[in-house]
């Protein structure tokens, strides 16, 4: 629960390595091999982002409300 909260409160303006997104896919690998769902292990993600950032922190993310993601990289955007 500790690595969720702090992956969801995470400032993005610092963009993730490549090390960094092998951590999360890795993560998302065992859960899914776990018997979990991939896309529902993201909402969760999201659902605690909402609660636990202040909107304001969250300007322009792509969820509830939010205008367009900050990031439109690809490579760089938001794991949920």
């Amino acid at each position: 629960m500790a690595l969720a909260t702090a992956l969801a409160t995470t400032s993005w303006s610092d963009g993730l390595t490549g090390a960094d997104y092998d951590l999360l896919r890795r993560a998302l690998m065992d859960l899914e091999a776990r018997g979990f769902s991939i896309e529902e292990a993201k909402r969760t993600l999201r659902r605690l982002r909402l609660r636990l950032v202040d909107p304001g922190d969250r300007a322009g993310e792509e969820s509830e409300g939010c205008g367009p993601p900050i990031l439109q990289d690809e490579s760089n955007k938001l794991p949920f």
